[in-house]
């Protein structure tokens, strides 16, 4: 063994010193390692594959894509390696029937179905998920993930919200390996994109019956507007310890900073003093160079899984997170003049704190009973989170001016004088439910998934700037679950499924007051379709969800004494449509994903509601290995296609109202990969092949902001 591999495997154990006690015995020492195939099913896929295993996020319990009565996006290893998805950003933006949009360059906000996404797990774990906030959750880095599920539709019964739109499951990596490997890489590209990852794993004694992992990844790039930055920087560790032959242990923890200088708060001025549309380029930043945006995530966990006998298992788990976040920000508004650039202002808040912590511990029971011949699964047990959050501010006792605004490009502008800090929001959200669910298999051919979930919660709301004390309590929240089955041919099953919805928010109307939770119904109908041996999926769903009281947003209105997006309740708002995907081998060496959503979403009274999403959205990637001897090449690509869309905004001139459209667009994206050894790969990438400009936002408080432009990248990766 070389020194290198005895140095890692040496500080691997390092990460293990809180379980290593429980495995010094010789007796121990020599456990065979356990196979952990508790949150996946079904036998491991090829290392290239798409199409992976998914986890029991859906629906509590251990099923195959196709026993899983709704639709399930699954980005594996490979599919996130092959175009660089770095983030959870970028993977979402891949994702089918997802829109991606910008409140501006730090904060990006997701839609599914016409409905915003709240919900963010990490092993099934939920989290909710705030983007107003720019907490910075949709960066994360997914070096320390093999995989990442998008669930669409409700996902009550394990997220203990409703959401209709889609639950996102991120899946860590374990420390699984008992012999010594890992990968090592380096990625350059346009802009000053400099990336760099170490991913590595080993026993960490003889046999194996104690595994560690570590991932570390460094990433920066400049903006594509005039000024600004950002750069990432990720530690994760775990380990894994077999105590006997029933019982597995796993612990780890994660950190990752996240750097943003001078992001832009809000977009570009949509119209000019004369009420006509402005006409600024791509680069055009709003920010000033002392801005930033920072933010700092950590998570540590513990799972303990023990065998009661051959079927039936007990797991406990324990996760504990908290991000802050510290910012100092510019905004600005007004309409400048097209000639002279006069008549933009600076705002003089922008001074934000905040700190994030939650807590959950789960015990849950799974494992199969015997019923109608067939042995059935099921999964009940009880949860219970806290989640704190406070916020603090302050607003500036001096500003200077902004002369023209045409000339603007961030650079010398000082810094606001900064007054005292006061608290802006501050609540502790406590959750506490029981679920349960099981599948049901009355033939080879009918099926059955139910579950219920019943979720007691309480919000306590301190007195803060812009909101009296309060104590909101929802008790016996009862979410049901119903799915149906059918085995139509050996490769074809049709499903149903059903669930209702109650959904607490967060977002307040122009009098500060918070909006009535969402209640309302969820159904989805479709068919599911297996080729070479599953490792192709093709589904179609056609799925119907009601909502009363949805937050839609209400015009260009802000929250009194905030610049917070103020919203209204929508009433009996409806979204219908269907999603087409197929994802997996299409051939031998051929890979592809593909998918198409359409819908529309109205209120009770037939308008349409949330025009800012696209109604049609198609999304598609495909990697092909070059046959013979071009076997060490591998070509991909693809193109994301999104239908226009709209928002309604007031001209300021005018006071007329417009819309602010995107008209359809498609972006193109390549890949190109060289074998050069059986352990380096070099890899290019080109995003926005075509250079296409487009909206990341549209009216939002009466302004725009632009999507990134070409980007190219050269990585190299060195197996070992």
């Amino acid at each position: 063994m070389s020194k290198l591999t005895k140095g890692v495997r040496y500080a691997l154990l390092g990460t293990a010193v809180g379980i290593t006690a429980t495995a010094q015995s010789e007796e121990v020492m020599q456990l065979d390692a356990l196979s952990v195939t508790a949150e996946t099913s079904g036998d491991k896929r090829d290392a290239e594959a798409y199409q992976a295993d998914i986890s029991r996020s859906a629906s509590g319990l251990t099923l195959e894509a196709r026993e899983t009565p709704q639709t399930v996006s699954v980005f594996s290893t490979q599919r996130i390696q092959d175009q660089k998805l770095n983030t959870l950003n970028d993977v979402l933006s891949q994702t089918s029937g997802v829109s991606v949009k910008e409140y501006d360059s730090a904060r990006q906000y997701y839609y599914s179905r016409g409905f915003e996404i709240n919900t963010i797990m990490i092993d099934g774990v939920p989290t909710l998920f705030d983007p107003g906030w720019g907490t910075g959750e949709n960066s994360a880095n997914t070096a320390i993930y093999d995989q990442v599920e998008v669930i669409k539709g409700s996902t009550g019964l394990t997220t203990g919200s409703g959401n209709p739109s889609a639950a996102v499951n991120l899946i860590r990596k374990r420390a699984d390996n008992t012999e010594f490997e890992g990968t090592a890489e380096l990625t350059l590209g346009s802009r000053n994109e400099r990336n760099a990852e170490v991913d590595v794993s080993s026993g960490l004694n003889q046999s194996g019956s104690l595994r560690g992992r570590a991932v570390v990844a460094h990433n920066e790039e400049d903006s594509f507007r005039e000024i600004g930055d950002s750069e990432q920087n990720v530690v994760y560790v775990t380990a894994e310890a077999d105590l006997n032959e029933n019982t597995l242990l796993t612990v780890g923890a994660s950190y990752q900073d996240n750097t943003n200088n001078a992001p832009t708060w809000g977009g570009i001025p949509g119209w000019y003093s004369d009420g006509t549309r402005s006409d600024y380029s791509r680069s055009k930043t709003t920010s000033a160079d002392w801005a930033y945006w920072n933010t700092q995530h950590t998570n540590v966990f513990a799972e303990l899984k023990y065998n009661l006998d051959d079927t039936w298992t007990l797991n406990g788990r324990l996760n504990y997170g908290s991000n802050t976040g510290d910012s100092r920000l510019l905004y600005v508004y007004g309409n400048p003049d097209k000639e002279t650039g006069a008549g933009i202002f600076p705002y003089a808040g922008g001074n934000f704190s905040t700190d994030t912590s939650y807590s959950m511990v789960d015990l849950f029971i799974s494992g199969t009973y015997e019923l109608f011949g067939y042995n059935q699964p099921l999964s009940f047990g009880i949860s219970s989170s806290v989640r704190d959050f406070t916020s603090d501010s302050a607003f500036a006792t001096s500003v200077e001016p902004i002369d023209d605004f045409n000339a603007w490009d961030g650079k010398d502008y000082p810094e606001h004088v900064w007054g005292e800090s006061f608290l802006y929001e501050e609540f502790t959200d406590t959750q506490v439910a029981a679920y349960g669910s099981t599948r049901i298999q009355f033939s080879d051919s009918f099926s059955t998934v139910a579950g219920i979930r019943i979720t007691d919660q309480e919000v306590d709301r301190k007195e803060a700037a812009y909101n009296d004390a309060e104590v909101i309590e929802h008790t016996g929240i009862v979410t049901p679950y119903l799915g149906l089955l059918y085995n139509l041919t050996e490769d074809l099953t049709g499903y149903a499924s059903y669930t209702e919805i109650f959904t607490p928010q967060e977002e307040r109307n122009r009098n500060g007051s918070h909006l009535d939770p969402i209640v309302g119904r969820s159904a989805e109908l479709g068919m599911k379709a297996g080729f070479n041996d599953d490792r192709m999926i093709a589904s179609f769903a056609l799925f119907r969800t009601v909502q009363d009281n949805l937050a839609v947003a209400d015009g260009t209105n802000v929250v009194a004494g905030t610049t917070d997006q103020a919203y209204k309740e929508s009433e009996g708002a409806t979204s219908r449509g269907y999603e087409i995907e197929v994802t997996g081998e299409v051939m031998e060496n051929w890979e592809a994903q593909v998918g198409f959503t359409s819908y529309e979403v109205k209120d009770a009274d037939g308008e349409k509601i949330n025009t800012e999403q696209p109604r049609k959205i198609l999304k598609t990637y495909t990697r092909y290995q070059l046959p013979g001897e071009l076997s060490a090449f591998t070509v991909g690509g693809g193109v994301n296609w999104e239908g226009d869309s709209y928002a309604t905004a007031t001209n300021p001139v005018s006071g007329a109202s417009e819309r602010v459209e995107q008209e359809a667009f498609a972006l193109v994206s390549l890949m190109a990969k060289y074998q050069v050894t059986p352990e380096f790969t070099t890899q290019l990438n080109i995003d926005n092949l075509t250079d296409e400009t487009y909206y990341t936002n549209i009216g939002t408080f009466g302004q725009i902001a632009y999507g990134s432009p070409r980007t190219v990248s050269l990585t190299a990766t060195y197996e070992f």
